[in-house]
Parts: structure tokens; sequence; C-alpha cells
């Protein structure tokens, strides 16, 4: 069958390879493997024909340092997800390192929580149908950080 990215999902990986050319893309991924394929996963190809997922790998420094990058590139999506700015709604939910946020829990909206979640080596971002045909600059403070 054949597939989109969601246009949300390229735009922001652009701009993390802008921000981070010379990144781990080791976990980086869209389209799902056979593991996915097993089971409801945002990596499927859906009716729509869209994929609406995107794995960026948490070594955004190389050599095993971007880890900290990673976590603040993480809470920016989630606060961008929960700000109501422009595109925002394009955010379906966020996974890192062993914990999710979304909008679908009423009494802990947007912020962190669980465990259980793996997702150590990268970032997992999921897209709602929005975010398929929209893909505007992700307005996040951390790609306005001069490089090191």
């Amino acid at each position: 069958m054949s597939w989109k990215p969601a246009a949300a999902a390229l735009t922001l990986r652009k701009q993390v390879d802008k921000r981070w050319p010379k990144r781990d893309r080791g976990a980086d991924g869209i389209i799902g493997n056979a593991d996915h394929k097993t089971r409801p996963s945002d990596h499927n190809v859906n009716q729509r024909g869209y994929v609406d997922a995107l794995d960026i790998d948490a070594d955004l420094l190389g050599a095993g340092k971007g880890r900290a990058a990673a976590q603040r590139l993480a809470d920016q999506i989630v606060a961008y997800a929960a700000s109501g700015l422009p595109g925002s709604q394009r955010i379906k939910y966020v996974v890192y390192a062993d914990q999710v946020a979304s909008g679908s829990y009423a009494n802990s909206m947007w912020t962190w929580r669980g465990s259980g979640y793996g997702h150590w080596d990268h970032i997992h971002i999921s897209f709602t149908p929005y975010g398929e045909t929209h893909g505007g600059l992700f307005p996040l403070p951390i790609f306005d950080t001069p490089k090191k």
C-alpha cells in the first residue's frame, strides 16, 4: 500500500535536522516495522493513506551527548501542544523517557505521566489528522537557540 507521511512530521524532522545537523539518526522513523503491523500504531498507514507518527533519535548532539537536549525538545513539543497556538492541534501525543503526554486525560492534560512506555532511545510524536496536511513550522524556542 502506498503511503504519505503527515506533513507535520516532515516539517518537524526538517527543523530538527537543521538545528542538529550532526545528530544520530539511528532511531529515526516514520513508517512502522513488522512489529508495528501486528498492533494499532500511528506508524501504520491509516485509511486516508497517511502515517501519523515520527520518531526522532534522542542523541541530538551525537556521540551519546544529546539526551538533555532531547528532553528539552520533547518538553517544548508538549508545551506547544498545550498552548492553543495555531497548529498546536497537530500534536496527538508525545512519548519519551518512559512517559507519555497528551490532551486525552482531563485531569492531567499535556503533562508527563506514567511509566512503562519505553522510548528511551527516541522521542515519539503522534499527529492528528489535522497534521496530515498542515505542515507549518513549529514555533519552538529550542529551534532559535544558537548552535554550539
